[in-house]
């Protein structure tokens, strides 16, 4: 089954929610009349109730204007998907549609708390994303949402996490022996790479250099080397001196980095300078240049205290995967849902995690400047109930 409420609202926001405001609010909320019986047989007539049960129904109209939503959000048409896939979308779709509904409507019927406080904490944190609220504005229009429609999708999240809250994760949380069994028997994943954090100046050369020229970087190298030995800050020098756009604006930095991510004469300086030492001049293929160690991590294997955290978040967003699949499961046998389209997977598992499957209607969302994401939607929760990776220590920050 699909997984697509768990997520905690105003987490870091990757993709949308999974449905769009116009199309699933009319999915939602004229959802048809009391004991509505079926009149239209054709199953591609906009009329046609794809889904439901005693109280409400579900058009083919509606389940339409959801896909194309869809489609238009991953830029795909029917064409790209193909006929024989359209099916599958269209059960992924119809099954999503429905379980945010019935999510909704039991929803209603808790006492949910905080529910206001909740909605504005994440709309702040979206608008975060942004420099200004102008950016958050424009890209509000850009993704041809109005204010009204994002805060009614968040609210409409945050209900659906409260409730997936109250009523399945209520023994989401791992033992000590679980988290104990976990490390032992994945103890490989613990075991951290030496990595070393620099920073350096840079005047670049490469092989179609004229030797005069060689010459040059050459004197220019060994002034910055000794003015830095002479007491002048590194980082000063960088940022005048250093010809590495990356690192020089940010006084030579180049964070940390393990064996075997650099060219080779560059990771033996590095990893032969001592933290706090400023390197000898050398030559690489990117011109001549020299560094200064800032801090070393010695690797190793990561005790079980220090990966204690890690590992509790990981077996936790994994029982949560499997008892929100459990609990929404049984929210929908218990409904009394009836689909009607030919082919609809009432389980919603039909083509899940199958490569060349129908796309997940879940599509990227378009980012800021920064790379965060613009504000489409909130967010939606993991898509697969394929637990997340394990994970590893990757806490030292990458190598650049």
């Amino acid at each position: 089954m699909v997984s697509i409420f768990s997520r905690k609202p105003g987490a870091a926001f990757s993709r949308p929610f999974i449905l769009s405001t116009t199309a699933l609010s009319a999915a939602v909320l004229l959802a048809g009349l009391a004991g509505c019986h079926q009149a239209v047989t054709d199953p591609k007539d906009p009329k046609f109730i794809v889904a439901d049960t005693k109280t409400w129904s579900m058009t083919k109209a509606q389940l339409n204007d959801e896909i194309a939503t869809v489609l238009k959000e991953q830029k795909q048409t029917p064409e790209t998907i193909g006929p024989a896939k359209m099916p599958l979308l269209e059960s992924n779709v119809l099954h999503m549609m429905v379980m945010k509904k019935l999510l909704l409507d039991r929803a209603a019927q808790l006492p949910l708390k905080d529910v206001d406080k909740d909605e504005a904490a994440a709309l702040e944190q979206l608008k975060g994303h942004f420099p200004t609220e102008k950016d958050f504005t424009d890209r509000l229009q850009t993704a041809g949402i109005t204010l009204d429609e994002l805060k009614k999708q968040i609210h409409e999240e945050i209900l659906i996490h409260k409730t997936l809250e109250i009523e399945a994760f209520k023994d989401a949380q791992p033992s000590d022996q679980e988290i104990n069994a976990f490390y032992l028997s994945n103890k490989e994943k613990f075991n951290t790479p030496g990595k070393v954090r620099a920073s350096r100046i840079v005047i670049l050369m490469d092989d179609k250099t004229a030797p005069a020229d060689k010459i040059a970087k050459k004197k220019a190298i060994d002034k910055a080397h000794a003015r830095v030995a002479k007491g002048e800050d590194f980082g000063k020098v960088a940022t005048e001196v250093s010809e590495d756009r990356y690192s020089a604006p940010k006084g030579g930095d180049i964070g940390y980095f393990q064996k075997g991510e650099n060219e080779a004469n560059f990771d033996d300086v590095a990893f032969s300078t001592k933290p706090g030492q400023v390197s000898p001049v050398f030559e690489t293929p990117m011109g001549y240049q020299f560094l200064k160690v800032t801090d070393v991590h010695a690797g190793g294997v990561v005790s079980i205290a220090e990966a204690h955290d890690l590992i509790t978040k990981y077996l936790t967003q994994t029982k949560q995967s499997q008892l929100e699949q459990a609990y929404t499961q049984k929210l929908l046998a218990d409904s009394g849902v009836t689909f009607h389209l030919i082919g609809v997977d009432p389980t919603g598992t039909q083509g899940a995690n199958t490569p060349g499957g129908a796309p997940t209607p879940a599509p990227a969302q378009p980012q800021d400047d920064a790379g965060a994401p613009a504000p489409s939607a909130p967010p939606a929760a993991n898509d697969s109930t394929t637990p997340p990776p394990a994970p590893t220590p990757a806490d030292n920050p990458p190598a650049k």
